[in-house]
This record gives C-alpha cells, structure tokens and sequence, in this order.
C-alpha cells in the first residue's frame, strides 16, 4: 500500500523512517462518489488526509443554500482545528468522486507533534493560510460584485506557463464555483460570458483558461 503521507508538505521534514512510524497510525477509508465523510454535529476527532479524490467542505444557511468553503484535493487536509479545540464539526463533507482517506486519531496526532516540533509549525502554516483564506472570501462576499470576486479568484488561481501566459486550470465544477463566489450558476456564467466578450479570459479548453489584462504580481512559472 502507497504511504500516503508521503506527498503531504506537513510531513515533508521528515525522514522516510520518521513517516514510516507515523504511518503505522493511519487508518484507511474509502468513499464513493457522493458519500459523506462528515455532518455538522458529528464528533471532530481524527485528522483527515485525502489521498485520492476530491472532496467538499461545505455549509448550509437558515434558508438551505448552500456555501461552500472550499475544495480538498490529494494532499490536502481537515479536521486539524479540533488538534487545539475538541469540538464537533460545523460543515458537510461529500466526496464528489471515489475517494480514500488517510485518518489519523487527534491523541496519536498530538503525540507526533510532541516528537517533531518542525510539524507544529507546519500546523500553524496551514491554519494561518486557512484563515486567510477564509477571511477573503469572507470580504469577497461582502464588499465585491460577482464579476470582480469570479476575477480575484481566477487571478489567485493563475500560474506562468513557459511562455509567460497567465494560465488557469480550473479544477473546480462551475457550480461549485459559483457556491464559492456566493452566487448561482446562472449568474456565474453571465459573468463568465462578460469576461470572455471582454476578453479578458479565453477559454483553451474544457479546464484551461487563460487570463489576458489583469494583475499577476508574484506570479512564478509552475510548468517552465
């Protein structure tokens, strides 16, 4: 069986011996397409690290519209925040294709991070950019048109290819997208037809956009 922590940048410090060990606390799961992993009010104690698929964080208002907060491909993580405050979990989370799951219990976590300090700092890393993340979408729905938050989020999104090009690749349904922004799909796509008319994005394919007039400041080349 793959390690699956071994593509983790959380575990990225550590020697192949070192992951090994933790690798014998993990315990696997596998979800089909649609299945739920998590439900508001269900018990925050596990780490949850995907190893393959795709999976939805995701929450519903008073009114049942759903807001999604965002998107967990390989590599990625949740259920980290109950690591400092035991809790229950806030959000749904639906596997949108088959998907296996690395868990790993927050006591035997809280012992790793006992033994290898660099992975507390890590920890810190991720919160910090998850809060960040979260406080912009927060602004984004607050203060921003649909056409200006679909812009921020495509230029965020945006790599250099080698030809210097301001590229896109969208890995995330339109719909989902749309429940990111804080808007429905049919408005997203008016505004994604804005955009194209505009010129501002071309679309080279089904999962490909490139960008053309915008801002791209500390942008590094990714495929070069």
């Amino acid at each position: 069986m793959i390690n699956c922590i071994d593509t983790i940048p959380l575990f990225s410090t550590l020697t192949s011996e070192q992951r090994s060990l933790i690798f014998k606390l993990i315990t696997h799961r596998s979800y089909r397409s649609g299945e739920r992993i998590y439900s508001p009010g269900d018990k925050d104690a596990s780490i949850y690290i995907i190893s393959r698929g795709k999976v939805r964080i995701y929450r519903l208002s008073e009114n049942g519209k759903e807001q999604l907060i965002r998107l967990l491909v390989p590599g990625d993580v949740t259920g980290e925040l109950a690591l400092f405050k035991e809790g229950t979990y806030e959000a749904y989370a639906d596997c949108l294709e088959d998907t296996k799951i690395c868990m790993i219990h927050h006591d035997d976590f809280n012992e790793v991070l006992a033994s290898y300090p660099a992975i507390s700092i890590k920890m810190l890393a991720v919160l910090a950019n998850r809060l960040s993340a979260s406080e912009q979408q927060s602004t984004w729905l607050s203060t921003e048109t649909v056409k200006e938050r679909l812009i921020h989020y495509l230029v965020q999104s945006a790599i250099l290819d080698y030809k210097g090009n301001l590229v896109v690749h969208l890995n995330i349904a339109k719909k989902d997208l749309a429940s990111y922004l804080g808007t429905t799909p049919e408005t997203l796509s008016r505004q994604w037809t804005i955009l194209e008319d505009e010129g501002i994005i071309v679309q080279k394919s089904k999962k490909m956009i490139l960008l053309k007039g915008v801002e791209f400041e500390d942008k590094r080349c990714e495929v070069c």
